[in-house]
């Protein structure tokens, strides 16, 4: 009887048209993910967490509606791009991971701040989040034309005096938050030629850019205050078109040349 069934089955299978063969297996590596919710105003939202700062909402009113947390910033997780102390690229992007986890793992109360941010993106404050998150030390805090939370600064001291998370093995001056290319702004005459890089006093929380006229390439890097990250384009961070920086196996380790601390350089790949 059993090998009836089993052999029914697979017949059924193989007569089922291949679209729906490949829809099942999409909704079934679906249904691995647990779902994700939030109180967002007051009301329940299913979103999906894109990394430890930052979510989208999936169903409703809302639908669609792109968030970024303010007060702090994750790294980012698209691949080891950041490093500095004794980290390389991997066990910073290990750690941007693990901030992701801890965002997905409870129902968090949010609140809408109105204005969006420059990537049009809702700004929301996520106040249980913002403390676990910097306790742990899978973040740092982050003020842009503000002055820091002073709460949130003495969470943060007190993740780096005990070394968690991101300042077990370095506390860097400032950490390089975001690198711009020179190339993705050639067409827009507001920028005649230039382009800036963003860094956070790890200190103060406070937040400034810095204009430069670089055309970075792929992997190269850019240092400033004791950290450095790799230039990877917005276009290709996702997908089979990745540089080889941001995809190669765990012997990726990308560290500072001590020589050029301050400006690019490109690492022999």
């Amino acid at each position: 009887m059993l090998r009836r069934v089993t052999l029914f089955a697979v017949t059924l299978m193989l007569c089922l048209p291949p679209g729906d063969a490949d829809a099942r297996r999409k909704k079934k590596r679906r249904s691995k993910t647990p779902e994700q919710y939030v109180y967002l105003d007051g009301t329940k939202e299913r979103v999906f967490w894109n990394d430890g700062d930052s979510f989208r909402v999936l169903r409703g009113n809302r639908k669609g509606t792109k968030v970024r947390l303010s007060g702090y910033n994750t790294l980012e997780s698209y691949g080891p791009v950041h490093f500095w102390g004794a980290f390389h690229g991997w066990k910073l992007y290990d750690l941007a991971k693990d901030g992701t986890k801890l965002a997905r793992a409870t129902v968090w109360d949010c609140r809408s701040l109105g204005p969006k941010d420059g990537y049009g993106r809702l700004l929301v404050e996520c106040a249980e989040l913002t403390k676990a998150i910097l306790k742990a030390g899978f973040a740092h805090v982050m003020a842009i034309n503000a002055d820091a939370n002073p709460v949130h600064l003495k969470i943060q001291a007190k993740a780096q005096a005990d070394r968690r998370g991101i300042w077990k093995w370095g506390i860097p001056a400032r950490i390089v938050t975001s690198i711009h290319s020179t190339d993705e702004n050639k067409d827009n005459p507001k920028y005649k030629g230039t382009a800036y890089n963003r860094v956070v006093d790890t200190r103060t929380g406070g937040s400034w850019t810095i204009k430069h006229t670089v055309a970075f390439k792929p992997c190269d890097a850019w240092c400033n205050g004791g950290s450095c990250m790799v230039y990877v384009p917005f276009q290709v961070r996702f997908g089979k078109k990745r540089p080889v920086c941001a995809k190669k196996g765990r012997d990726n380790r990308m560290v500072a040349n001590p020589s050029a601390l301050g400006y690019p350089f490109k690492d022999k790949w």
